[in-house]
Protein backbone atom coordinates (compact mmCIF):
# COMPACT_ATOMS: atom_id res chain seq x y z
CA UNK A 1 0.00 0.00 0.00
CA UNK A 2 1.40 3.71 0.34
CA UNK A 3 2.19 5.47 3.52
CA UNK A 4 2.12 9.50 3.00
CA UNK A 5 3.12 8.64 -0.80
CA UNK A 6 5.82 6.36 -0.19
CA UNK A 7 5.22 3.18 -1.88
CA UNK A 8 5.85 -0.70 -0.49
CA UNK A 9 7.97 -2.70 -2.26
CA UNK A 10 5.32 -4.81 -1.70
CA UNK A 11 1.64 -4.58 -2.38
CA UNK A 12 -0.11 -6.43 0.27
CA UNK A 13 -3.62 -7.41 0.28
CA UNK A 14 -6.16 -6.50 2.71
CA UNK A 15 -6.43 -10.07 4.44
CA UNK A 16 -2.59 -10.04 4.53
CA UNK A 17 -2.71 -6.54 6.33
CA UNK A 18 -5.30 -7.49 9.23
CA UNK A 19 -3.40 -10.76 9.45
CA UNK A 20 -0.26 -8.98 10.08
CA UNK A 21 -1.55 -6.10 11.89
CA UNK A 22 -2.95 -8.71 14.46
CA UNK A 23 0.15 -10.14 15.51
CA UNK A 24 1.47 -7.07 15.65
CA UNK A 25 -1.20 -5.81 18.04
CA UNK A 26 -0.94 -9.10 20.10
CA UNK A 27 2.44 -8.15 20.54
CA UNK A 28 1.71 -4.36 22.12
CA UNK A 29 -1.07 -5.96 23.74
CA UNK A 30 1.52 -8.03 25.96
CA UNK A 31 3.41 -4.52 26.81
CA UNK A 32 0.74 -3.04 28.07
CA UNK A 33 -0.14 -5.59 30.38
CA UNK A 34 3.68 -5.61 31.55
CA UNK A 35 3.16 -1.86 31.44
CA UNK A 36 5.71 -0.55 28.62
CA UNK A 37 2.76 0.76 27.27
CA UNK A 38 -0.30 3.25 28.35
CA UNK A 39 -2.66 1.81 25.91
CA UNK A 40 -2.35 -0.55 22.43
CA UNK A 41 -2.03 2.20 19.38
CA UNK A 42 -3.00 -0.21 17.19
CA UNK A 43 -6.47 -0.69 18.78
CA UNK A 44 -7.34 3.21 17.19
CA UNK A 45 -7.02 2.14 14.19
CA UNK A 46 -10.12 3.60 11.64
CA UNK A 47 -12.50 0.85 10.46
CA UNK A 48 -11.46 -0.24 6.89
CA UNK A 49 -7.90 0.64 7.65
CA UNK A 50 -6.28 -2.19 5.52
CA UNK A 51 -8.47 -1.45 2.41
CA UNK A 52 -6.90 1.03 -0.41
CA UNK A 53 -8.81 4.03 -1.11
CA UNK A 54 -9.03 5.61 -4.67
CA UNK A 55 -6.45 7.96 -4.21
CA UNK A 56 -3.96 4.81 -3.13
CA UNK A 57 -5.46 2.44 -6.05
CA UNK A 58 -4.93 4.96 -8.65
CA UNK A 59 -1.02 5.11 -7.31
CA UNK A 60 -0.69 1.71 -7.06
CA UNK A 61 -0.08 -0.31 -9.71
CA UNK A 62 -1.86 -4.16 -9.92
CA UNK A 63 -3.48 -3.17 -6.42
CA UNK A 64 -5.15 -6.38 -4.81
CA UNK A 65 -9.30 -5.80 -4.55
CA UNK A 66 -10.68 -4.03 -1.81
CA UNK A 67 -12.25 -7.71 -0.53
CA UNK A 68 -9.79 -10.41 -1.70
CA UNK A 69 -11.40 -13.02 0.72
CA UNK A 70 -11.76 -16.27 -0.09
CA UNK A 71 -15.31 -17.50 -0.76
CA UNK A 72 -13.97 -21.50 -2.84
CA UNK A 73 -16.59 -24.10 -1.39
CA UNK A 74 -16.71 -27.98 -2.79
CA UNK A 75 -18.52 -27.86 -6.17
CA UNK A 76 -20.54 -30.98 -7.07
CA UNK A 77 -18.91 -33.91 -6.91
CA UNK A 78 -15.16 -32.69 -5.98
CA UNK A 79 -15.84 -34.03 -1.95
CA UNK A 80 -16.66 -37.66 -3.86
CA UNK A 81 -13.57 -37.41 -5.56
CA UNK A 82 -11.18 -36.52 -3.22
CA UNK A 83 -12.48 -39.57 -1.41
CA UNK A 84 -11.62 -41.63 -4.30
CA UNK A 85 -8.00 -40.25 -3.96
CA UNK A 86 -7.61 -40.73 -0.82
CA UNK A 87 -8.68 -44.14 -1.26
CA UNK A 88 -6.53 -44.65 -3.96
CA UNK A 89 -9.18 -46.17 -6.16
CA UNK A 90 -7.88 -48.10 -8.74
CA UNK A 91 -10.62 -47.14 -11.26
CA UNK A 92 -10.21 -43.71 -10.81
CA UNK A 93 -6.69 -43.84 -10.98
CA UNK A 94 -6.72 -45.65 -13.86
CA UNK A 95 -9.26 -42.99 -15.76
CA UNK A 96 -6.58 -40.05 -14.94
CA UNK A 97 -4.21 -42.84 -16.85
CA UNK A 98 -1.87 -42.71 -13.74
CA UNK A 99 -0.27 -45.67 -12.30
CA UNK A 100 0.19 -44.54 -8.70
CA UNK A 101 -1.99 -42.40 -6.42
CA UNK A 102 -0.85 -41.03 -3.18
CA UNK A 103 1.50 -42.65 -0.47
CA UNK A 104 -0.18 -45.76 1.09
CA UNK A 105 0.88 -44.52 4.48
CA UNK A 106 -1.10 -41.17 4.00
CA UNK A 107 -4.26 -42.59 3.35
CA UNK A 108 -5.82 -43.39 6.43
CA UNK A 109 -4.81 -40.08 8.43
CA UNK A 110 -4.89 -37.96 5.66
CA UNK A 111 -9.05 -39.30 5.40
CA UNK A 112 -8.86 -38.57 8.73
CA UNK A 113 -7.42 -34.82 8.87
CA UNK A 114 -10.20 -34.39 5.77
CA UNK A 115 -12.85 -35.88 7.42
CA UNK A 116 -12.33 -33.74 11.18
CA UNK A 117 -11.84 -30.47 9.02
CA UNK A 118 -14.98 -30.74 6.94
CA UNK A 119 -16.61 -31.56 10.33
CA UNK A 120 -15.31 -29.43 12.80
CA UNK A 121 -14.49 -25.86 10.67
CA UNK A 122 -11.10 -26.50 12.54
CA UNK A 123 -8.21 -25.24 11.19
CA UNK A 124 -5.10 -27.34 9.74
CA UNK A 125 -2.89 -26.41 12.32
CA UNK A 126 -5.35 -26.83 14.98
CA UNK A 127 -5.98 -30.02 13.61
CA UNK A 128 -2.67 -32.28 12.60
CA UNK A 129 -1.48 -31.06 16.09
CA UNK A 130 -4.32 -32.85 18.37
CA UNK A 131 -3.29 -35.51 20.50
CA UNK A 132 -6.21 -37.96 22.69
CA UNK A 133 -5.86 -35.89 25.51
CA UNK A 134 -8.13 -33.27 23.98
CA UNK A 135 -10.48 -35.24 22.89
CA UNK A 136 -13.42 -36.11 24.54
CA UNK A 137 -15.64 -38.95 23.66
CA UNK A 138 -18.35 -38.78 26.47
CA UNK A 139 -19.18 -34.90 26.50
CA UNK A 140 -18.76 -35.32 22.23
CA UNK A 141 -16.46 -32.55 22.66
CA UNK A 142 -12.36 -31.25 21.54
CA UNK A 143 -10.54 -29.05 23.53
CA UNK A 144 -7.81 -26.33 21.96
CA UNK A 145 -5.51 -25.16 24.22
CA UNK A 146 -4.58 -22.39 22.01
CA UNK A 147 -5.48 -21.09 18.88
CA UNK A 148 -4.15 -18.91 15.77
CA UNK A 149 -6.08 -16.21 17.62
CA UNK A 150 -4.47 -16.90 21.22
CA UNK A 151 -7.67 -18.50 22.30
CA UNK A 152 -9.07 -21.55 23.77
CA UNK A 153 -12.02 -23.31 22.64
CA UNK A 154 -14.56 -26.38 22.92
CA UNK A 155 -15.23 -27.72 19.53
CA UNK A 156 -18.39 -29.83 19.65
CA UNK A 157 -18.26 -32.94 17.45
CA UNK A 158 -21.07 -34.28 15.21
CA UNK A 159 -21.76 -38.02 15.01
CA UNK A 160 -19.63 -38.35 11.44
CA UNK A 161 -16.51 -36.83 13.62
CA UNK A 162 -17.19 -38.61 16.84
CA UNK A 163 -18.04 -41.84 15.04
CA UNK A 164 -14.56 -41.35 12.82
CA UNK A 165 -13.09 -40.31 16.15
CA UNK A 166 -14.44 -43.91 17.33
CA UNK A 167 -13.19 -45.59 14.64
CA UNK A 168 -9.80 -44.04 14.97
CA UNK A 169 -9.56 -45.44 18.60
CA UNK A 170 -10.21 -48.71 17.49
CA UNK A 171 -7.90 -48.94 14.35
CA UNK A 172 -5.20 -47.70 17.20
CA UNK A 173 -5.31 -50.96 19.25
CA UNK A 174 -7.67 -48.94 21.61
CA UNK A 175 -5.28 -46.35 22.82
CA UNK A 176 -6.83 -43.55 24.32
CA UNK A 177 -6.45 -40.45 26.66
CA UNK A 178 -4.27 -41.97 29.67
CA UNK A 179 -3.36 -45.07 28.11
CA UNK A 180 0.51 -43.94 26.29
CA UNK A 181 2.24 -40.98 26.44
CA UNK A 182 5.59 -39.92 24.57
CA UNK A 183 8.99 -39.26 25.73
CA UNK A 184 7.94 -35.68 27.14
CA UNK A 185 5.13 -36.86 28.87
CA UNK A 186 2.73 -35.88 26.32
CA UNK A 187 -0.58 -38.28 25.68
CA UNK A 188 -0.22 -39.48 22.17
CA UNK A 189 -0.57 -37.67 18.94
CA UNK A 190 -3.45 -38.47 16.76
CA UNK A 191 -0.87 -38.00 13.68
CA UNK A 192 2.28 -38.44 14.65
CA UNK A 193 2.79 -38.98 10.43
CA UNK A 194 2.21 -35.13 9.62
CA UNK A 195 3.56 -33.74 13.41
CA UNK A 196 7.05 -34.79 15.35
CA UNK A 197 5.53 -32.55 18.26
CA UNK A 198 7.83 -30.04 18.06
CA UNK A 199 6.21 -26.78 18.79
CA UNK A 200 8.50 -24.09 17.97
CA UNK A 201 6.95 -21.89 15.33
CA UNK A 202 9.75 -22.97 12.42
CA UNK A 203 8.74 -26.72 13.27
CA UNK A 204 4.95 -26.29 12.78
CA UNK A 205 5.60 -23.84 9.91
CA UNK A 206 7.24 -27.29 8.52
CA UNK A 207 5.02 -29.45 9.57
CA UNK A 208 2.33 -27.18 7.43
CA UNK A 209 4.16 -26.56 4.68
CA UNK A 210 5.07 -30.49 4.13
CA UNK A 211 1.75 -31.25 5.06
CA UNK A 212 0.00 -29.12 2.43
CA UNK A 213 2.21 -30.11 -0.27
CA UNK A 214 0.32 -33.08 0.21
CA UNK A 215 -2.96 -31.56 0.06
CA UNK A 216 -2.02 -30.25 -3.48
CA UNK A 217 -1.23 -33.69 -4.78
CA UNK A 218 -4.91 -34.62 -3.56
CA UNK A 219 -6.64 -31.69 -5.06
CA UNK A 220 -5.02 -31.74 -8.71
CA UNK A 221 -5.63 -35.99 -8.79
CA UNK A 222 -8.88 -34.94 -7.66
CA UNK A 223 -9.32 -32.34 -9.97
CA UNK A 224 -10.13 -29.66 -7.94
CA UNK A 225 -8.41 -26.36 -8.86
CA UNK A 226 -7.32 -24.01 -6.73
CA UNK A 227 -9.04 -25.67 -4.07
CA UNK A 228 -6.72 -24.94 -0.81
CA UNK A 229 -6.85 -27.22 2.50
CA UNK A 230 -8.35 -24.16 4.25
CA UNK A 231 -10.96 -23.83 1.80
CA UNK A 232 -12.40 -27.32 3.96
CA UNK A 233 -12.79 -24.47 6.80
CA UNK A 234 -15.07 -22.22 4.83
CA UNK A 235 -16.69 -25.60 3.39
CA UNK A 236 -17.57 -26.87 6.97
CA UNK A 237 -18.70 -23.45 8.44
CA UNK A 238 -20.98 -22.92 5.04
CA UNK A 239 -22.46 -26.21 6.15
CA UNK A 240 -23.17 -25.80 10.02
CA UNK A 241 -25.09 -22.67 8.63
CA UNK A 242 -26.95 -24.34 6.25
CA UNK A 243 -27.82 -26.98 8.23
CA UNK A 244 -28.22 -26.01 11.46
CA UNK A 245 -29.92 -23.30 13.27
CA UNK A 246 -27.85 -21.97 15.60
CA UNK A 247 -26.78 -18.06 15.90
CA UNK A 248 -24.12 -16.54 14.88
CA UNK A 249 -22.43 -16.14 17.71
CA UNK A 250 -22.55 -19.91 18.93
CA UNK A 251 -20.94 -20.73 15.57
CA UNK A 252 -18.41 -18.44 16.03
CA UNK A 253 -17.39 -20.06 19.37
CA UNK A 254 -17.32 -23.07 17.34
CA UNK A 255 -15.09 -21.87 14.29
CA UNK A 256 -13.04 -19.27 16.81
CA UNK A 257 -13.72 -16.54 14.59
CA UNK A 258 -13.45 -13.54 16.91
CA UNK A 259 -14.06 -10.57 14.31
CA UNK A 260 -18.08 -11.22 13.57
CA UNK A 261 -17.06 -9.73 10.43
CA UNK A 262 -15.29 -12.62 9.23
CA UNK A 263 -18.68 -14.34 9.64
CA UNK A 264 -20.82 -11.32 7.54
CA UNK A 265 -20.09 -13.44 4.50
CA UNK A 266 -22.03 -16.89 5.76
CA UNK A 267 -24.77 -14.41 6.42
CA UNK A 268 -25.85 -14.99 2.85
CA UNK A 269 -26.08 -18.71 3.55
CA UNK A 270 -28.96 -17.74 5.89
CA UNK A 271 -30.44 -15.10 3.51
CA UNK A 272 -31.44 -17.76 0.91
CA UNK A 273 -32.15 -20.70 3.18
CA UNK A 274 -35.49 -18.00 4.26
CA UNK A 275 -35.78 -17.23 0.76
CA UNK A 276 -36.02 -21.21 0.18
CA UNK A 277 -39.19 -21.32 2.76
CA UNK A 278 -41.08 -18.27 1.11
CA UNK A 279 -44.30 -19.10 -1.08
Amino acid sequence: GLIRGYKLVKILTPATIRHRIGALRRCLDWHVIVGNLPLNPLKLLPERYATYNDTERAAVEDAPPADNSRNRRLEPGEEERIRLVLANDPDYLKSLGVERGIDPAIQAPMTLLFDLALETAMRMRETFTLSWDQVDIEKRTIFLDKTKNGDSRQVPLSSVALATLCEERRNSGGIMAGNRRNDGGKLAAIFPLFWNGDTSEAGLRKASSRLSGRWRTIARLAKCEDLHFHDIRHESTSRIFERTKLSDLQIAKITGHRDPRMLMRYANLRASDLADQLW
